[in-house]
């Protein structure tokens, strides 16, 4: 069967859009981490709507973390690594919360918040990352462990809500100093875990219209789409060694924050 395009969306846009979206996933986390995937969450929006996308992402995300991490074997911060974990769990804890609050809404309320909610969230993460590249300092907590509980409850709640933590961790790790592909292999480990634990709320916590975010509708699209995952770390592996971060950041973010604005815009129109 094959996915379900919604009616306003010509089939041709939808593949190229979802297409694009599950590429620049891999290329993202296995090549950087992850911080330019939030490219693939308003495209991934603009396709089939905020809910439908959370509920496809995740598992392809999943399958994305696991062959990402294989290129990274023994790149792991294990101290830093640990107390972001445990933030992790706080923070999903405190997504949940807001997902359930949300869930009392009617379907046609929850789609519009939803998608505000995802344009938002990306458009602030891309200003970030647009300020930190421009050269100048982020603010950042201090060294300690309780700043990396606090980075990693941060990253889980937004995760929850959005998929796209990516760049608060990656700014983390780049002011305590991390070397490139240790930073890369950490944040891989992080997003395997984090995500994984994102499952029981994604299957379990009915949302408008009676079903859960991950359902047998959106594990039948995001199927269709596991193929891609492979080409998209493979690329980004070989990224990583040979071309630069920030040109190519740079486009990523540009289409990312013309994305999330046009989410905005949907939502309020």
């Amino acid at each position: 069967m094959l996915p379900a395009i919604p009616d306003n969306i010509d089939p041709w846009s939808y593949y190229l859009l979802v297409g694009s979206a599950v590429l620049v996933i891999g290329i993202a986390k296995a090549g950087f981490g992850g911080g330019i995937g939030i490219l693939a969450i308003p495209l991934m929006a603009m396709a089939m709507g905020a809910q439908h996308m959370l509920g496809i992402m995740l598992p392809l995300l999943i399958a994305c973390d696991i062959f990402s991490n294989m290129h990274y074997m023994g790149e792991r911060d294990w101290s830093r690594l640990r107390n972001l974990i445990i933030g992790a769990v706080l923070g999903i804890s405190a997504g949940t919360v807001i997902l359930f609050y949300l869930s009392g809404m009617p379907p046609a309320q929850f789609g519009r918040v939803m998608t505000g909610v995802v344009g938002f969230i990306c458009l602030a993460v891309v200003l970030l990352q647009v300020y930190r590249l421009t050269g100048r300092e982020v603010p950042t907590l201090p060294s300690h462990p309780l700043s990396a509980i606090s980075v990693g409850l941060a990253a889980g709640a937004v995760s929850t809500l959005n998929h796209a933590a990516g760049p608060i961790v990656m700014i983390y790790l780049l002011h305590e100093g991390v070397a490139k592909r240790r930073l890369v292999g950490t944040m891989l480990m992080y997003f395997l875990i984090g995500n994984t634990l994102k499952l029981p709320t994604y299957l379990l916590l009915p949302m408008p219209g009676g079903q859960p975010l991950i359902n047998l509708n959106t594990l039948r699209d995001s199927i269709w789409f596991l193929p891609l995952i492979p080409v998209g770390t493979l690329l980004g592996a070989w990224m990583n060694k040979r071309i630069s971060e920030k040109p190519f950041a740079v486009i990523m973010y540009t289409f990312a924050a013309l994305s999330a604005v046009h989410m905005i815009y949907k939502a309020f129109s």
